[in-house]
């Protein structure tokens, strides 16, 4: 599905808003396609911060602490990924509050986007897992400038019914993606960065410092795999859709290609990846940017910040989206079980032990240009 079949169908009234959000997890959605909901107050201008972030996340349930104290909550802005969002800000936008993975940290740093937090601000910051406390480049110069709200993996959906030799944690691998006994039955997913790390985590090469000859190396793997693709996965929908029908067997996803696979056949024997040279973590959280000193909604920012690592915010994630949260609380309603399905686990900061969490990539401008040749065959 495209973003305009999904437009049909989300104006028609076909889907529900549930249904929604976790279409907009697997695929990026035009901000003006989504008006806040019509039960979320909007804040008036100059009384309440500015946040600019991902569309859905305006959604009420994030927000419900701050709203219970002020009667609205911020008002929303919205951008369709963080290259338009730095570009906006580097124009001279300047919201209150932001939205960014934690891969983009440093970058929005030098930019001079990102201004010091304060935790002891934060009521839910000694509920956050330390996992998410520790991720690199998100305390610089002794400063914090990243609270994380977020998380969800990238790792191998598998038709365990029709591949078992990579069924069993023990036998969980990415180099399942260059097994040629599955020519024309896998899918590589189309990112670059997501694809140079993959390739890396199977030659052992440290993602996010590759150099010139790393790169070399990274482009051969990739280009050896290539043939073996039916297609390359950007939509979890559309992945779920060739892997229900048996044309794929092995494809690279999100979090989100659980619940599609799921629904496209839930019959079928599908098997989550852990590969044991450790699955791909993405983190994404609130950033306070510094004009919120000048606009006076500083502390406001960290109260709305404290709004969305609340666990009643983190059950309403986990519950409806499938995604991770920071917050411990939240994972307290959910059955161990049910976590495993969908890709989580009770104690985040033991199965996240192994993870690969992105990074911002030190030649990720040659890493793009790699992946476009690999697809072009050069």
């Amino acid at each position: 599905m495209d973003v305009s079949q999904f437009q049909d169908l989300l104006f028609s009234g076909k889907v529900t808003r549930r249904q929604a959000k976790k279409m907009m997890g697997a695929f990026g959605v035009i901000p003006a396609m989504m008006p806040m909901a019509a039960s979320q107050a909007v804040a008036q201008e100059g009384e309440h911060p500015v946040f600019f972030t991902w569309v859905g996340y305006d959604s009420p349930e994030f927000v419900q602490q701050y709203v219970d104290k002020y009667g609205v909550g911020p008002t929303y802005t919205f951008f369709d990924d963080e290259d338009s969002a730095f570009n906006k800000m580097r124009a001279g936008y300047t919201p209150d509050i932001t939205f960014p993975c934690s891969a983009v940290v440093p970058l929005w740093y030098d930019a001079g986007f990102l201004a010091p937090i304060d935790t002891s601000k934060l009521s839910h910051w000694p509920d956050v897992f330390q996992s998410f406390k520790d991720l690199p480049d998100t305390v610089i110069n002794g400063e914090r400038v990243f609270v994380p709200e977020d998380w969800g993996q990238t790792s191998v959906m598998l038709r365990g019914d029709l591949a078992p030799e990579y069924a069993a944690p023990e036998d969980q691998t990415w180099t399942a993606l260059w097994d040629e006994k599955y020519s024309g039955r896998v899918s590589m997913i189309d990112y670059s960065s997501d694809a140079a790390i993959i390739a890396s985590l199977v030659l052992g090469l440290d993602p996010w410092n590759l150099d010139d000859e790393a790169l070399q190396k990274v482009h051969a793997k990739l280009a050896e795999q290539m043939p073996l693709n039916r297609t390359l996965g950007r939509s979890m929908t559309e992945i779920a859709q060739t892997m229900a029908s048996g044309e794929v067997v092995i494809a690279v996803g999100w979090n989100s290609l659980i619940w599609n696979v799921q629904d496209a056949d839930p019959e079928a024997d599908w098997v989550w990846m852990n590969p044991k040279e450790g699955a791909i973590t993405w983190v994404c959280g609130l950033c306070i940017h510094p004009a919120a000193v000048e606009h006076g909604m500083y502390d406001k920012a960290h109260e709305v910040i404290d709004a969305y690592i609340s666990p009643e915010a983190g059950i309403f994630e986990i519950e409806n989206w499938y995604y991770g949260h920071a917050n411990k609380k939240a994972y307290e309603p959910f059955s161990e079980e049910f976590l495993h399905s969908i890709g989580l686990a009770k104690d985040v900061d033991t199965f996240l032990a192994d993870t690969a969490f992105t990074r911002y990539m030190n030649n990720l401008d040659k890493v793009t240009t790699m992946w476009e040749e690999v697809k072009a065959g050069v």
